[in-house]
């Protein structure tokens, strides 16, 4: 048989083999780590130094550093696994019938994701996971120089002990390298970096509650500068194009486009100064997901014309839809009167996030 017809076989098994190696690795790297990841598990600390600030250093934004455009990229490879539509991810849905990498991996990163060990995974679990781990992957294996797949100590410490000193680079190496072979692959700093990622944090869904909260916070706060400052424009442009008002008062619904154009000499006022105004906004209950928020609370709205002030305060409810660059409100249900005492029983913004 010529050379010719022989290299694709050989250059298969090659392959092969390095596969074969990379399962075997795997395995080895699970059953001699579980005593060493334990110790892991009981302590927030290495070194003097919390973990959360060594991974910090090391390039860790966690949550807050996620992209918009990711989070729907997760949730859409979430929502394949999820066959049945019931929100969760089941192990024979996640292990048993996935499709990427092989069933061993695939219960890693389910158990991992697991964080309430409830059987489940959840949409929350799902993305602060994905969150985690492609994050670690993305800052540790920017260390193997020579793309072998695996990073050496030398590597790890050639990129690390500028922000973490020599002594904690070493440690956090060794934290890192599971089965004490001087060599880190995948899987194994994975296990080590996801207890440290979740050490001390809240829940899955709390943490992206609060992320979300955090853009709501903001949009919030550009609804009151441009009712303070009278720029209709900045104000219109927190509107959703097919947005709706909704007045318990009048008993009536209308387009958000004619509630605007009855708003808009009033706001021009504000901007010539020929009144004040200003609105703030508090909340009893807050819920949603990556594109939709629904919030209820209070607004207070204050204005002053010539020399006369007048203070109203509103139970109202909030339907938001988030587009790529920002949130716009949907529907805006102005309840009912509320008063003062209301309005004084919810926390500000500021501390509500705390």
């Amino acid at each position: 048989m010529s050379p010719s017809f022989c290299q694709p076989r050989k250059t298969a098994n090659k392959w092969l083999n390095r596969i074969h190696y990379g399962i075997v690795l795997v395995v080895i790297c699970f059953l001699l780590s579980d005593s060493r990841l334990s110790a892991q598990r009981g302590s927030n600390q290495i070194g003097g130094v919390s973990c959360e600030h060594v991974l910090s250093q090391l390039g860790a934004k966690l949550e807050s550093g996620l992209q918009y455009l990711d989070h729907l990229d997760y949730v859409r490879h979430f929502d394949r696994v999820d066959t049945n539509h019931d929100g969760r991810h089941s192990r024979e849905e996640y292990v048993e019938n996935g499709v990427h990498m092989n069933a061993m991996a695939r219960r890693g990163i389910f158990n991992a994701a697991d964080e309430d060990r409830d059987g489940f995974v959840s949409h929350d679990e799902y993305v602060v996971n994905r969150v985690i781990t492609d994050e670690a992957k993305r800052i540790v294996q920017a260390m193997d120089e020579d793309r072998d797949g695996f990073i050496n100590q030398n590597e790890f410490l050639s990129h690390t002990d500028s922000v973490l000193g020599e002594s904690l680079a070493k440690e956090v190496f060794d934290a890192f390298d599971l089965n004490g072979n001087g060599s880190l692959m995948i899987p194994e700093y994975l296990r080590v970096w996801g207890i440290w990622a979740r050490s001390g944090k809240p829940s899955a869904k709390q943490r992206l509650g609060a992320l979300r909260e955090a853009e709501l916070n903001d949009y919030w706060a550009e609804v009151s500068r441009s009712v303070k400052e009278g720029d209709f424009e900045g104000y219109a442009a927190t509107c959703h194009t097919e947005g709706v008002l909704v007045s318990g008062s009048s008993q009536s619904s209308y387009p958000l486009s004619r509630a605007l154009a009855r708003w808009k000499q009033g706001i021009l006022d504000t901007k010539s100064g020929k009144m004040k105004a200003s609105v703030e906004f508090r909340f009893s209950h807050r819920v949603g997901d990556v594109t939709t928020a629904h919030e209820t609370g209070i607004f207070r709205y204050a204005s002053e014309v010539d020399g006369v002030q007048s203070v109203a305060f509103v139970h109202f409810e909030a339907l938001l839809k988030r587009g790529q660059d920002r949130w716009l409100i949907l529907m805006e249900n102005q309840k009912a009167p509320a008063s003062e005492d209301d309005w004084k029983a919810l926390d500000p913004l500021d501390q509500a996030e705390r």
